[in-house]
């Protein structure tokens, strides 16, 4: 015995500690993309900031959803001209707030078009689009369209239709930081 320790002229169980040598790489695989996912994800939702739809005119939260920075959500409405959809797409950032970054819709209406300078202006197929608009608009006070015009939330597969809660107000739309923090109004 050399040192004290007993060593065996042979391996006991090869297939065991083969399985163990795949077991231990596998762990410390997992281990290193579970670190790596928690470094770039906030921690739970109460760390993500907070799209928050107030109510101007009753004094009430309707809606308060976590965001996360950089991923897109959507309001979408029916335009009561052409009767059909539009699209107005944002995105949370973290120094601008609540920032336009695209719109699309089917045709030119009343109080539809392209401002020269504020993004591109793309024709595909029947659907107008103006990407790159990159406008930032912090908070900001939108009327809630009667049923019909549908004021929807599209975030992540979830809708959440405003002109059912809140037809005719006028709804200020803002980030809150984190859930603790107090609303501004």
């Amino acid at each position: 015995m050399a040192g004290g320790r007993f060593a065996p002229p042979f391996r006991l169980f090869p297939q065991t500690e083969k399985r163990f040598s795949y077991m231990k790489h596998f762990i410390a695989a997992a281990l290193i993309g579970s670190m790596l996912f928690a470094a770039v994800l906030p921690v739970s939702a109460e760390d993500c900031p907070r799209l928050v739809f107030h109510d101007l005119e009753t004094g009430t939260t309707i809606l308060e959803i976590p965001v996360r920075y950089g991923r897109p959500f959507t309001i979408r409405y029916i335009h009561s001209v052409d009767i059909s959809p539009v699209y107005e797409v944002f995105q949370a950032d973290a120094g601008r707030g609540i920032v336009l970054t695209d719109t699309y819709f089917r045709m030119f209406g009343a109080g539809m078009g392209h401002w020269e300078g504020h993004g591109t202006l793309l024709q595909e197929g029947r659907w107008t689009r103006i990407t790159g608009i990159d406008d930032p608009v912090g908070r900001f006070v939108l009327r809630v369209g009667q049923p019909g015009v549908d004021h929807t939330l599209l975030i992540g597969y979830r809708e959440f239709n405003l002109s059912e809660t809140a037809a005719g107000h006028r709804v200020a739309v803002f980030l809150k930081k984190s859930a603790g923090e107090r609303s501004p109004h």
